[in-house]
């Protein structure tokens, strides 16, 4: 790893720039996929090294580099800058580490146990046609100094397991997809096989799924469902560069309803274990939680520096970035629906006919108009507060804003899902999170009619 001097390059900087940054950084990536009972990727990559970040009258100079000399780098950026006035730097100095080392990763046993996985889905799944089982765990170390005077370090490790199967099923063909991980603290074996039986399960769930009636029909979105809704259909939508750029439906909607007075929706880069917590963000900025709708009022934006700097406002610690090589950018961490006091079952019992969503797949949002589009990959038709059968080739299809308007009950209950979230061209670790959900009327994309 290159060594830097990170005082005397941000002392440069704040002769030079309203706002300078370095960012160092140093990752192994540990990465194994079993496809179809073939180990086909099995590797450990390193990757370092580092960035400089300037901001000068609201423009942004960024570069990078895992060989340049941070000299050469910082005189790149000097050319382009004019001098500003000169300011003294008092230095600040934040050391942050998780209490759990980093632990070993032994490539021997992490086969045996991707394999041993393998070998129990093609023993329950006669019908699966194509598997795939990817572990994915990293350790990341970085510094980052601002010519706001703060140098903070900072270290984090995750892991992360997922489970892709694909089964013909009374001719058909469906696809379930599971994943679980965690920051500052590894995977552990029960929570290992708790995602392969609830993969198996739903898989075999989709022996009786019968066509989804499609039409306005109340709706329950069950904690396991994970939390979709809210990140696509809320969370980008809060995040202060698409604020800026007026493509968030969102936009100066500071203190007005939002959301039915149930919901509080919060992000919360703390939570226990989550797989987008931090100790800080991207740009040295402490984990912290913002309450973004609070009893349905709009609250907070998510912020990064760049665009706290540009609207008077203060970092919320979601400055984000991929690697040392792209620059941070408003993002996610773990943003939650908090919980209420409905209770799920009560919910089922009480509807006469509609549909209980247990997990969402993929799909669209925009936005600017807050309009979506999600998958069912697990989900029942209810009939006099009876669940029927499960349901195939469904869809939900509503507005964000208006759906969270709308809400009825918000349960006791919690279930989050974890994910990558793809953002000018880089992804980075998120989390997501939600009770049990009561919508009264949502359109229901079927084929039952």
């Amino acid at each position: 790893m290159i060594n830097i001097d990170h005082l005397s390059i941000i002392k440069k900087l704040s002769e030079n720039t309203d706002f300078g940054e370095i960012y160092q950084e140093d990752v192994n990536l540990y990465f194994i996929e079993n496809e179809n009972g073939k180990i086909e990727k099995c590797f450990k990559i390193n990757d370092a090294g580092f960035s400089i970040r300037t901001f000068l009258k609201g423009n942004i100079f960024f570069s990078s580099s895992n060989n340049k000399s941070p000299e050469e780098m910082l005189n790149l950026h000097l050319n382009n800058l004019n001098t500003t006035e000169k300011r003294e730097i008092k230095l600040i100095e934040n050391h942050l580490k998780s209490d759990s080392e980093f632990p070993n990763f032994y490539f021997h046993d992490k086969l045996k146990m991707i394999n041993e996985i393998y070998n129990h889905l093609k023993i329950e799944l006669k019908e699966m046609i194509n598997s795939k089982i990817t572990l994915q765990y990293y350790e990341k170390k970085f510094t980052v100094s601002n010519t706001d005077g703060i140098i903070t370090t900072s270290e984090i490790f995750g892991e992360r397991l997922s489970i892709h199967i694909t089964c013909i099923i009374n001719n058909e063909k469906f696809t379930v997809f599971e994943s679980t991980g965690k920051t500052f603290d590894p995977l552990k074996v029960d929570e290992i096989y708790s995602l392969l039986n609830k993969s198996i399960n739903r898989t075999k769930k989709m022996y009786l799924a019968k066509p989804c009636p499609a039409g306005m029909l109340p709706c329950i979105l069950s904690s396991e469902s994970g939390g979709t809704l809210i990140h696509e259909a809320v969370g980008h939508g809060l995040e202060a560069d698409l604020i800026d750029k007026g493509i968030s439906i969102y936009k100066d909607k500071l203190g007005e309803k939002v959301a039915s007075s149930l919901i509080t929706v919060v992000d919360d880069s703390t939570y226990n274990n989550g797989w987008g917590a931090f100790l800080c963000d991207d740009e040295g900025t402490p984990a912290q939680k913002t309450v973004l709708i609070e009893k349905g009022i709009l609250q907070n934006y998510l912020y990064d520096k760049y665009y706290a700097y540009k609207h008077k406002k203060t970092s919320t610690g979601n400055g984000r970035r991929q690697s040392y090589s792209y620059r941070p950018f408003p993002r996610m961490t773990n943003t939650l629906i908090l919980q209420g006091t409905s209770k799920a079952d009560e919910l089922i019992k009480s509807f006469k006919r509609g549909i209980l969503v247990n997990k969402m797949g993929g799909g669209q949002v925009n936005t600017l108009t807050g309009d979506f589009i999600f998958d069912v990959q697990e989900g029942y038709y209810i009939e006099n507060g009876e669940i029927v059968h499960p349901i195939k080739q469904a869809s939900i299809i509503g507005n964000g804003p208006k759906v969270l308007s709308e809400v009825e009950a918000v349960c006791d209950d919690f279930g989050t899902a974890v994910g990558t979230c793809g953002k000018e061209g880089q992804g980075v670790p998120v989390g997501d999170g939600q009770p049990t959900l009561l919508i009264p009327s949502i359109t229901i994309g079927g084929t039952a009619f």
